[in-house]
């Protein structure tokens, strides 16, 4: 199953869709016999000029130009509620106010329609150094009513930007370094984008699956949008899917508390995950089978060293005891057949040490003939 077929599953070509920004893309495209509506910044014309280096024979006619507040304004009234699917790969993240979007969306959708969505996943994406944000930030962003990205979003957007062999996004288990993008010279250009008197593009909104369940779960909650997550599932790269509908989800206050502690846990859990893409992290598997194979390389000298010793105590034990010099002989003869370097110096400390231990004192005395290849053993 294709992307799009995974994203349009349970839609007919006669069900009647808006599709938000498709671009050059469109995942329900007209000419393909989808009943598609297409909204977009700009009128086809303008995005065959602006996309001319890509493949503009996917440009669609556009039905509706939106250029700033809410998208249901830029379709008439009439039109409200009468729409089977609201459908929008890779627009939620640009928008200013994700509020104001999604409420768009409850008003275009009937009541039984569904709001389709694919979204970045930052573990997986160029917005890997990113923070997720958060239900407070989609809060204040649609109490300030923003229309535009401020300086804040600006420079995360640029200066956290990073990549893997160019490419802007990636699998789960790529574990190539990730390379950032702008350089720290760039920083003021970057605050400065939002004093531009244009409106300048930029990821507002980041997310790993759990983190976006958790806000819409919360804006919901707390009455700012009458939706709920219904279902969202993870790709193989670069992004997750997430489908929602009318109707927020009514807990009791207790069951409202327990579901916002699972989702915080695994969005710890998930930016855990995503830590195992360094190759310097104790969470990622090649360095975590290497540290296993250390300690068990270490393991296996440790009980090689002590059975040394314990044939050096069996060899010097007569009648009244230990021959503490025929020990310390032993010993030492051992001592010195050992490499000064690499794995077979932990395998002499331990020798020396269960040595002091079975002779009962914290270190060799000065007549004691045990020598140490890696320096001084006191």
């Amino acid at each position: 199953m294709d992307r799009a077929q995974r994203l349009l599953g349970g839609l007919s070509k006669s069900a009647r869709i808006i599709e938000v920004g498709p671009s050059f893309n469109p995942l329900a495209p007209k000419r393909d016999g989808w009943n598609t509506f297409v909204v977009d910044h700009a009128s086809r014309e303008e995005l065959l000029a602006k996309y001319a280096e890509q493949d503009t024979a996917q440009i669609e006619e556009v039905d509706f130009v939106w250029q700033g507040g809410s998208i249901a304004d830029a379709v008439p009234p009439d039109q409200h509620g009468t729409f089977d699917a609201f459908i929008a790969s890779h627009v939620i993240e640009h928008t200013t106010d994700v509020v104001t979007f999604l409420k768009a969306a409850e008003t275009l959708i009937r009541a039984d329609g569904i709001i389709v969505l694919a979204v970045p996943d930052k573990r997986k994406c160029f917005d890997f150094y990113r923070h997720p944000s958060t239900t407070a930030d989609a809060i204040i962003a649609f109490q300030d009513r923003r229309v535009r990205h401020d300086a804040r979003t600006h420079f995360e957007y640029a200066m956290r930007m990073s990549n893997k062999g160019g490419a802007p996004g990636w699998a789960m288990d790529d574990t190539r370094p990730s390379v950032v993008a702008c350089t720290f010279d760039e920083a003021d250009q970057q605050l400065a984008l939002a004093m531009r008197p244009e409106y300048v593009d930029a990821h507002s909104w980041v997310f790993v699956p759990a983190s976006f369940q958790l806000m819409f779960f919360e804006l919901a909650a707390m009455g700012y949008l009458d939706l709920r997550v219904e279902e969202v599932v993870e790709a193989e790269t670069t992004e997750f899917y997430a489908w929602l509908r009318k109707g927020r989800e009514t807990l009791h206050a207790s069951d409202l508390q327990a579901h916002r502690q699972r989702l915080m846990d695994r969005i710890v859990i998930e930016l855990a995950e995503q830590s195992r893409q360094i190759s310097a992290s104790p969470l990622n598997k090649s360095r975590f089978a290497e540290d296993v194979a250390d300690r068990l390389a270490e393991a296996e000298l440790r009980i090689e060293a002590m059975q040394t010793v314990l044939e050096a105590v069996r060899a010097s034990t007569r009648r009244r005891g230990l021959d503490r010099r025929k020990f310390q002989r032993l010993i030492a003869e051992t001592s010195r057949s050992i490499p000064a370097t690499g794995p077979a110096a932990v395998q002499h400390l331990v020798l020396l040490a269960e040595a002091r231990r079975v002779l009962g004192v914290p270190g060799v005395s000065a007549d004691v003939e045990v020598t140490s290849p890696i320096g001084d053993s006191r």
